[in-house]
């Protein structure tokens, strides 16, 4: 029991062996590129670890409670000399492994007082910055200072606007919250951002499905408005490649329902909504295989980025207003329509968002408020719905030839749903 006691993740053993372990993965990367690029520094696989466990160790003896800021004064003491022994001595300019070690040994420090995650956290950090420096150079070589400045306003409008803004309610409905609509704005913005470097570094069609992909984990309607919006702005971009974009975005919608149906749902719910949903996502992937395999009637064009910023705040603030416009509507709905039922409580709030309607649904349901066939309708409803009203945010944001294919393609998987719903 002792010896297990020993190796324990709060244990001076264990911590002593981490300290080794962090710093020995970020000594070893060095100690490559030393040995690639036929160069020399003075902290690699061996230093390195060492610098750590100072830092571990020096937080382990009570004894000395400013040992800590001892060892920290040695270890500028040391990073000094070794920094002006570079410049003057090896004509070496720059200073990423004096810094880099300094944080390694704090990593030490941390460890020591128990923050792991903190520590691990920042030896990955050191370890990217420090592992991929040609990588880095070239990025930054072929930034733009325009593309800095998007990325400036981005942080100005997240970390400084933001915070300051009400996370109540304002208005006399209760569902005006500036706080969550200037969030919605911002990662609608955001999603552009990301998916103007991923078309830059990457294919600009395998941008596209990345950016569909990844935002719709998070909100599919937010990744529906920047895609409409960059559609809108790259005007000789073949109109397929949005709409199947758009359609991994819908595809990607049900398949994170069905996951959040599975982990939350009770047995007899899952079975009743796995044929409906099934169905859908059959739909959505065989028309998004047809339009894949006759994109070619585009002519070939390939996509180009048009864009004189990759940030662009106006499209987002148009749809943050159709939005409000959407929650007055719902709060509207509801007051006025009283207790129609679920059906109609789920109508209005699909025009907004799904998630929302499918976890209500299924809680009410585990509380035996609802039925299963009537949760099942519910659900279904949200699904229909929220698809077919993203055709609105297109036509109003994007080109009329996106939008037209868009509406038929929609149309066609809503059909589909419709279909299904009868036969509930």
């Amino acid at each position: 029991m002792d010896i297990i006691a020993l190796f324990t993740i709060d244990s001076t053993i264990s911590k002593l062996v981490m300290a080794l372990a962090l710093g020995a993965f970020i000594g070893l990367r060095r100690e490559i590129d030393m040995q690639r690029e036929g160069s020399r520094s003075f902290v690699g696989f061996r230093t390195m670890p060492l610098i750590v466990m100072i830092g571990a160790v020096s937080t382990m003896i009570p004894a000395i409670p400013f040992l800590p800021l001892i060892c920290l004064i040695g270890v500028l003491v040391f990073l000094s000399i070794a920094y002006f022994n570079g410049v003057f001595g090896l004509q070496l300019v720059g200073l990423t492994s004096e810094f880099a070690t300094l944080i390694m040994f704090l990593v030490g420090v941390m460890v020591g007082s128990g923050q792991f995650v903190v520590a691990i956290f920042l030896t990955v950090i050191v370890g990217i910055l420090t592992g991929f420096k040609s990588e880095l150079h070239a990025f930054a070589q072929n930034i733009s200072p325009k593309e800095w400045g998007g990325a400036l306003q981005l942080i100005i409008l997240s970390a400084i606007v933001l915070p300051f803004l009400p996370r109540e309610p304002v208005d006399p409905w209760g569902v005006l919250v500036p706080f969550d609509i200037w969030l919605l704005v911002i990662f609608i913005s955001g999603i552009g951002f990301v998916g103007y470097f991923l078309n830059k570094y990457i294919d600009a069609k395998k941008g596209l499905m990345l950016t569909s992909f990844l935002g719709s984990i998070v909100s599919s309607t937010a990744v529906t408005t920047a895609l409409a919006i960059q559609a809108k702005k790259n005007t000789r971009a073949p109109k397929n490649i949005f709409v199947i974009a758009l359609l991994v975005s819908v595809c990607t919608m049900l398949v994170r329902t069905i996951i959040a149906i599975v982990v939350i749902a009770p047995q007899t719910l899952r079975i009743s909504l796995y044929v409906p949903l099934a169905m859908l996502v059959m739909a959505v992937l065989l028309l998004g295989w047809y339009i894949w395999h006759n994109k070619n009637q585009d002519g070939g064009v390939e996509i180009t980025q048009e864009l004189d910023s990759p940030f662009e705040l106006l499209p987002a603030l148009k749809f943050g207003a159709l939005f409000i416009v959407v929650l007055l509507a719902v709060a509207f709905g509801k007051k006025y329509l009283g207790d129609y039922g679920v059906l109609i409580t789920a109508f209005l709030s699909s025009l907004v968002d799904v998630d929302a309607t499918v976890l209500s649904s299924i809680q009410t349901f585990r509380a035996d408020g609802i039925g299963q066939m009537l949760a099942v309708q519910a659900i279904t409803i949200a699904i229909i719905v929220n698809t077919f009203v993203k055709v609105g945010y297109v036509w109003f944001l994007s080109r009329h030839d996106v939008a037209k294919t868009n509406t038929v393609t929609v149309g066609l998987i809503s059909l589909v749903g419709f279909i299904v719903f009868l036969f509930l």
